[in-house]
């Protein structure tokens, strides 16, 4: 028993120790987050060539009448083209041109005389 106690004693004097001894500092999430987000920012702003985030952020101006006319004849003219290159390549898969026009008859035989001598049975040759 008296062992026992001692044994004990020993073990919580030594886990003191180790907990005193311990260089590692518990982890705090949320300043982990803000140091992510800190440098996930300096790293936009490099890749903009800014030292700081600008001061005035603009407003979008107003699109000109013009330019929204010319964007609209593009995106129709190129759903036209897409329409019609899909039309045509339906016009060109058909069965015409799926199997073949002429047929040709190929004697797979063999193309040396002596292995085709060889190959036939002797009781059945002719």
């Amino acid at each position: 028993m008296h062992c026992y106690l001692l044994s004990v004693f020993l073990t919580l004097d030594l886990a003191t120790v180790a907990f005193a001894l311990s260089t590692c500092s518990t982890l705090d999430t949320d300043q982990f987050m803000r140091k992510r987000i800190e440098a996930i920012r300096g790293q936009i702003l490099s890749k903009l060539k800014l030292t700081s985030p600008p001061e005035e952020y603009p407003e979008p101006e107003e699109v000109p009448p013009e330019v929204i006319s010319i964007y609209n004849s593009t995106r129709d003219l190129l759903q036209e083209k897409a329409n019609h290159r899909a039309a045509s390549c339906e016009k060109e898969r058909s069965d015409e041109e799926y199997y073949a026009k002429e047929v040709y008859k190929i004697d797979m035989g063999s193309y040396y005389p002596s292995a085709r001598a060889h190959s036939r049975h002797p009781f059945l040759s002719p």
